[in-house]
């Protein structure tokens, strides 16, 4: 297994990406919470989420140039975001093939006038030639998860989960890439794996806690 982090902005950095250079990408981008322009509430109005889905639909459009024709393309989502992410997928010409709902387990924070949160989708983009391995698997799956976050940022993913979604869809050796590194969940996922690992952030603190999480098997050389 190899691995490498590049810090940086994740378009740009997918702007210079080799075309069909790897075999499937896990994203876990920003919700949009906080990026209401106008009204109240934790997103945005219509208006703002037709602006997220223009900078959502930029990146879609690199990553599916980057896919290969046998791969695929999985992203993170909630209800809120739902709408840029459709949007998105429209305007880059790459339409969500299928939905996964992540039951947590769990049930999430709240306020008083809504439902508590007990789940988050992954939509599945695929290149033109790409299958799941295997065809029986349903569209509502259940990876336990809390408030606790193992690392201590605040949108980890469990590796269970994203171990599960590289190995439907694509054998060991692979290629991944992770757009949004976070804590580097994903790559901890490919170590396990034998998948060599792409990772993109953009912010130095979580850099430094993705190279540390994973230098035990790779050499600090591999990293960009």
């Amino acid at each position: 297994m190899s691995a490498k982090i590049i810090q940086g902005d994740c378009l740009e950095v997918l702007r210079g990406m080799a075309t069909e250079s790897v075999d499937v990408v896990i994203a876990d981008p920003p919700y949009m919470i906080g990026a209401a322009g106008v009204g109240v509430g934790k997103t945005s109005l219509w208006g703002d989420l037709c602006n997220g889905a223009f900078w959502f639909a930029a990146w879609y459009r690199e990553v599916k140039r980057i896919v290969r024709p046998a791969g695929c393309f999985w992203t993170f989502l909630n209800w809120r975001t739902m709408p840029a992410v459709f949007k998105a997928s429209l305007d880059a010409d790459w339409h969500i093939e299928s939905m996964l709902v992540w039951h947590k387990n769990w049930i999430g924070p709240g306020g008083h006038r809504g439902l508590r949160p007990s789940y988050e989708m992954v939509a599945l983009l695929c290149g033109e030639t790409f299958a799941l391995t295997d065809r029986g698997l349903q569209d509502v799956q259940s990876f336990s998860w809390s408030g606790y976050k193992p690392s201590g940022h605040p949108a980890e993913k469990p590796v269970s989960l994203l171990k599960w979604l590289l190995q439907i869809s694509v054998p060991a050796g692979s290629i991944v890439l992770d757009p949004f590194c976070g804590s580097g969940s994903t790559g901890e996922a490919c170590k396990q794996l034998s998948m060599d690992f792409i990772g993109i952030e953009l912010s130095e603190a979580y850099v430094e806690m993705s190279r540390k999480r994973l230098e035990t098997d790779v050499t600090k050389e591999m990293f960009a």
